[in-house]
């Protein structure tokens, strides 16, 4: 009876220190859960440790930022699976309070939205809707990353899609960029330069100059691209009349190996003193080409340049069948009162071809060496006192075009496909262009480099995640404490 007694004694105390136990592991995640609600609702910033500071403001950002006057208003609708978007409003707001924020989840308790941009009918995906005055701009959830199928890393442009969105809407008027539609080759393969153009707070429209007669007067950037034949003498004096009137342009054209009539359109670079050569530029070094391809080479960017320092680190670019410029004697470009800095330039182990008929890679005796050759380049003409014309000239423009080229694998007999102007950092290339022929100093490049993509769990998903995070330890604890007093009874 006595032992009986013990063992009910035992079991009571055993009973006791459980259930404290119990307790004290309750409270201790009740003050957890509670610290966590207070913590949320204190906004506080986020401890950025990456090393890229993929969840911070950059300087750029943080200085064009500042200077927004006008009430802006970011609103994030069906975003709940984009939590870092929402960190980027936060910082926005923290950095500025003129910049405020919105999560719409419900478009029908904002019916004044719902019916100006469509939300739950004709927009149905995740959106960031950002206005000021009456000015406003959408930017889709997919916009956020783009993927770089040459080096099969993502890079997170979110923080320049909403920076270059908040100045766009707090600006008076946007540049207008103007691309001559007249005799071009190829005249569809550039919608993802238009949109990326668009994209940086850009009007961009297409030119018929038979049309229109003229180029528009609220040109600020024409772009010509690679020709088919060659302009008339009316359409060539249209250009020309707008280059000696300080008009900036951008001409993107691959050589000439069909060697078809382009008198005309000499005539507009005579202006610059420069030329594009006839023949392709070939790589020997496989290092400096892509995939193999002696075509697809990797030229050399100069780092110093407005346009191409900003360019990510790496510092590289595509070109596709690329020629190379030439130029006038030094003299005769300064009687043009012209000037020219080098962008892109080939590296020491390229050569020039004009025989298009010769099959081999490797340099042949009608070839010539090419090293250190301009591919692109800006020239400034001085027109008049206080009147300047400035061009990008490129003697490529496959590289920043919608083409697909097909890589085939060198391991295997499986091919990938990809986008030109998606190789390597073309697409900044053709941006940072714009921008600098617009003077648009407040435009802001930043590509974060996210590596491969990150997974980001749904609403649904996290709290799961959140749960399992929670009770399996405390079970976990449980069941240890059982345990060993089991074991304690046993001895």
């Amino acid at each position: 009876m006595k032992e009986n007694f013990v063992n009910i004694i035992k079991r009571g105390k055993w009973l006791g220190n459980t259930l404290l136990t119990i307790l004290l592991i309750a409270i201790v995640v009740a003050i957890v859960i509670a610290l966590n609600v207070f913590v949320e609702k204190q906004n506080i910033s986020d401890i950025d440790l990456t090393k890229e500071k993929l969840y911070s403001l950059s300087e750029e950002s943080r200085g064009k930022v500042s200077n927004v006057t006008k009430e802006t208003k970011i609103t994030l609708y069906g975003m709940s699976d984009y939590p870092e978007v929402l960190d980027y409003a936060k910082l926005y707001n923290k950095e500025n309070a003129n910049i405020t924020y919105e999560e719409l989840d419900d478009a029908t308790t904002r019916p004044e939205l719902q019916q100006k941009y469509g939300l739950g009918t004709s927009i149905t995906g995740g959106v960031v809707i950002i206005e000021a005055e009456e000015r406003s701009k959408i930017l889709s959830a997919s916009d956020f990353y783009t993927y770089d199928y040459t080096t099969s890393e993502q890079y997170d442009v979110t923080e320049q899609l909403l920076t270059n969105a908040i100045l766009d809407v707090n600006l008076e008027q946007n540049p207008k960029i103007y691309f001559v539609t007249n005799h071009v080759q190829n005249a569809d393969y550039y919608q993802v330069a238009k949109e990326l153009l668009k994209n940086e707070a850009n009007d961009v429209k297409d030119l018929d100059l038979l049309v229109e007669a003229k180029v528009p007067e609220d040109c600020n950037v024409l772009v010509l691209t690679t020709l088919e034949e060659d302009f008339s003498e009316y359409e060539k004096d249209i250009i020309l009349s707008y280059i000696n009137n300080g008009g900036n342009m951008m001409i993107l054209a691959d050589p000439n190996t069909t060697n078809i009539d382009l008198t005309n359109f000499q005539s507009i670079l005579d202006l610059y003193g420069v030329s594009i050569s006839n023949g392709i530029i070939y790589e020997q070094n496989t290092s400096k080409m892509i995939n193999g391809y002696t075509n697809i080479i990797i030229p050399d960017v100069n780092r110093y340049s407005d346009i191409t320092k900003y360019i990510s680190s790496d510092g590289r670019l595509a070109v596709l069948n690329s020629g190379i410029i030439n130029f006038k004697s030094s003299d005769e470009l300064e009687g043009l009162g012209v000037t020219a800095e080098d962008l892109i330039t080939t590296t020491n182990t390229t050569f020039l071809r004009t025989d298009t008929t010769l099959t081999n890679v490797d340099l042949s005796e009608s070839d010539q060496e090419a090293s250190g050759e301009t591919i692109a380049t800006i020239l400034t003409k001085n027109i008049s006192e206080g009147k300047n014309s400035k061009l990008v000239l490129c003697a490529n423009s496959l590289f920043v075009s919608d083409i697909t080229v097909s890589l085939n694998s060198s391991t295997s007999s499986t091919s990938s496909q990809a986008i030109a102007i998606n190789f390597y950092n073309n697409r900044d290339f053709m941006i940072n262009s714009i921008s600098y022929l617009t003077n648009r100093k407040d435009n802001v490049v930043i590509r974060k480099d996210t590596g491969v993509a990150t997974y980001i769990a749904t609403a649904k998903e996290d709290t799961i995640i959140r749960t399992i995070i929670t009770v399996i330890p405390v079970i976990i604890i449980l069941a240890g404490i059982v345990v060993w007093q089991v074991r304690r009874r046993k001895k």
